[in-house]
């Protein structure tokens, strides 16, 4: 099981935005941003798509052979401003805009890393995939290749579950976990290369 994933074409893009979108359909920081089932549901699907086409151009992109699981990361340097990447997600409304950009502050503050790194956005399994070593064995996949290349990696758990799940993998917690007004904490998580 050790080869899950592999890169993802760019005619695959909104492939890898459904898997996100269903994956993280009850993750607590998608329940604070997109308050409502079926308002997740239905808003969903284009926000993952946005962050799917942000990581074809400053990142990479990840699909299960299966099609049951995706991962999107980004590059620490260069890339699109701020202001560029906020911008793929204007068709939000106004309210989920305004919480998906406290969050993105957020985020942005407790990432105090100076050296070059992958940022590990998202890593989503469908729900009939989880809970069977799947995500254990993206994490290897992913990491037996950072770790030749000598690239360390960042991420935000969005449960303390989670943390426990990446702790396993070699993170270590980087900062205070930290909250949105009213919402779930996340937990600032790095990785240095190893071997």
């Amino acid at each position: 099981m050790d080869d899950v994933v592999r890169p993802a074409s760019r005619s695959e893009v909104d492939v890898v935005a459904r898997v996100l979108a269903e994956a993280f359909q009850d993750d607590p920081v998608s329940m604070w941003v997109f308050p409502g089932d079926e308002r997740r549901r239905e808003v969903q699907p284009a926000f993952f798509r946005a962050f799917t086409e942000a990581a074809f151009a400053d990142g990479e992109v990840y699909l299960a052979h299966d099609h049951t699981a995706a991962s999107l990361w980004f590059r620490s340097e260069g890339g699109e401003s701020p202001e560029e990447f906020m911008a793929r997600f204007a068709f939000l409304d106004p309210d989920d805009l305004d919480r998906f950009t406290v969050l993105s502050e957020l985020m942005a503050a407790s990432s105090a890393h100076s050296q070059p790194h992958l940022h590990w956005q998202f890593c989503g399994l469908l729900p009939s995939a989880q809970r069977k070593g799947v995500g254990s064995a993206i994490a290897r996949q992913h990491f037996r290749r950072l770790d030749a290349e000598g690239v360390a990696c960042s991420g935000e758990a969005s449960s303390a579950r989670s943390a426990r799940l990446w702790r396993r993998h070699g993170f270590v917690d980087s900062g205070e976990p930290f909250a949105p007004p009213g919402g779930p904490q996340m937990f600032p998580i790095w990785r240095e290369p190893q071997g």
